[in-house]
């Protein structure tokens, strides 16, 4: 590895740390610990995650079904192999990911459920008691299956310097786009500010630095 691609390398693995496993694994952590008993919240942090990671690989800018479909199929299939079947990767996209992002509620076909108790039936076919046929999605197994895949992905992917280059590009487009510095500072000019430290720190999109 040459001292550009590892340096490249290092950065993305800090951006990781700060962002990725500070905020959205840790707030994942977070609810899996206090054993809540709602799922959307878990459910919106896998598919932005899931999202996320894809952006790595193609992009930010490119098709965001194309990004989260292949990273499911490729990453998540390697946990589970029914991420790979026929367009379950689309049907995950579509009913899970932009049902709640777009209408906040799963969408036709799909149900999701977080008792324990039933976690080996993840993706499998729930018909309920009036007959109804519905795709189950464990919360908590969609949950895990992510953590291995994102594990899996930090792993192996990152073993490639052209992976690694391009996933730095990538980063770099994220940190540059959507700059609102001029609304910054006319609210700053405006009077609408404070300084006051906060703990723990809020969330906040990666710094220039």
């Amino acid at each position: 590895m040459d001292k550009q691609i590892k340096e490249e390398k290092g950065y993305i693995d800090q951006y990781l740390k700060k962002y990725f496993d500070a905020m959205l694994i840790k707030d994942l952590d977070i609810l899996k610990r206090e054993k809540l008993p709602f799922t959307l919240p878990f459910l919106h942090l896998v598919n932005a995650g899931i999202d996320f990671l894809g952006g790595l690989i193609e992009g930010f800018n490119s098709n965001s079904k194309q990004r989260s479909i292949n990273f499911i199929e490729t990453w998540m299939g390697e946990v589970n192999e029914l991420y790979r079947f026929p367009k379950m990767s689309e049907c995950i996209y579509k009913s899970v990911r932009c049902g709640l992002s777009h209408q906040a509620i799963l969408k036709k076909s799909v149900e999701s459920y977080k008792g324990v108790d039933l976690n080996g039936n993840h993706l499998h076919i729930r018909i309920n008691p009036e007959g109804k046929e519905k795709i189950f999605i464990h919360t908590l197994q969609y949950v895990d299956d992510f953590n291995k895949a994102q594990n899996k992905f930090r792993k192996d992917f990152f073993l490639e310097d052209q992976n690694i280059h391009n996933a730095f590009n990538n980063l770099l487009e994220l940190k540059n786009d959507n700059n609102y510095d001029d609304l910054i500072e006319n609210l700053k000019n405006s009077g609408y500010f404070f300084e006051e430290e906060i703990s723990p720190s809020p969330s906040a999109a990666p710094d220039e630095d």
